[in-house]
C-alpha cells in the first residue's frame, strides 16, 4: 500500500525558523499555492482518504487537499504533533543555547529526549506507530495520505523506513514536500528506535 506523508508547516514561524510544536498559527498565503501544487502531484496516486490531526492547521491543509482530490478526510487524535513544551517558538540557535545537552541528544539519540513541559519523543513515537499500524491494517491496499506537523512527520518517516531515527531532527527541520512510501506491513516501535 502507498502511504503519503504530507508535511504541514507553512506558517510565519516556519519562515522564521521557529519550532511550532502544537502552537496554532494561521498558514501563510504560500500554503494555499503549495497545497494546490501538491494536489496535482498526488492525484495519480488515487488516495482513498486523507488522515490528519485534529488541530486547525493540519485540518485546514487536509480539507484543502481532500476537496481538490475528491476524497474524504478523517481527524485522528493520535496523529497530533509531538508536544515540544517550552521549545515551542524557539529557533535552532536558541534551542542550542538554552538546552545544549538536549539539542545534542536530539541530534544523536532523539528518542531519549523529553522536551521540558512536553511529551517524551519515545512516547510520541509509540503513539504514532500504533496509530499508523491501525490505519495500515484498516486501509489494506488503498493509498492514504497523512497530513502531519514536522516532528510527527519525521517520526512516521522513521517508522516507515524512509529515514533513520538518527536523522529525526534533520527530517523534521527539512520536511517540505510530500513523501510517498510503499508499505508492505505494519511496523514495530523497535523499527523506529
Amino acid at each position: 500500500m502507498k502511504v503519503v506523508l504530507i508535511p504541514c508547516r507553512a506558517t510565519e514561524w516556519d519562515d522564521q525558523g521557529r519550532l511550532l510544536g502544537r502552537v496554532e498559527l494561521p498558514p501563510t498565503e504560500a500554503a494555499q499555492e503549495r497545497a494546490e501544487r501538491w494536489a496535482e502531484g498526488l492525484a495519480p496516486l488515487k488516495l482513498q482518504r486523507i488522515l490528519h490531526a485534529p488541530d486547525a492547521l493540519t485540518s485546514r491543509l487536509a480539507v484543502t487537499l481532500a476537496r481538490q482530490l475528491a476524497v474524504p478526510t478523517k481527524s485522528l487524535e493520535d496523529l497530533h504533533e509531538v508536544d515540544i513544551g517550552l521549545w515551542a517558538g524557539l529557533t535552532e540557535a536558541e534551542l542550542k543555547t538554552r538546552y545544549s545537552s538536549a539539542h545534542r541528544e536530539l541530534c544523536d539519540a532523539p528518542l531519549n529526549v523529553s522536551p521540558p513541559g512536553g511529551e517524551s519523543l519515545s512516547a510520541a513515537s509509540k503513539r504514532l506507530t500504533t496509530c499508523i499500524n491501525k490505519q495500515i491494517r484498516k486501509n489494506g491496499k488503498f493509498a492514504i495520505g497523512l497530513v502531519m506537523r514536522p516532528f510527527s512527520f519525521a517520526m512516521t518517516s522513521c517508522a516507515l523506513g524512509a529515514s533513520n531515527v538518527s536523522q529525526l531532527w534533520e527530517t523534521a527541520r527539512h520536511a517540505d514536500e510530500p513523501l510517498v512510501l510503499d508499505v508492505a506491513e505494519p511496523v514495530t516501535t523497535s523499527d523506529v528506535g
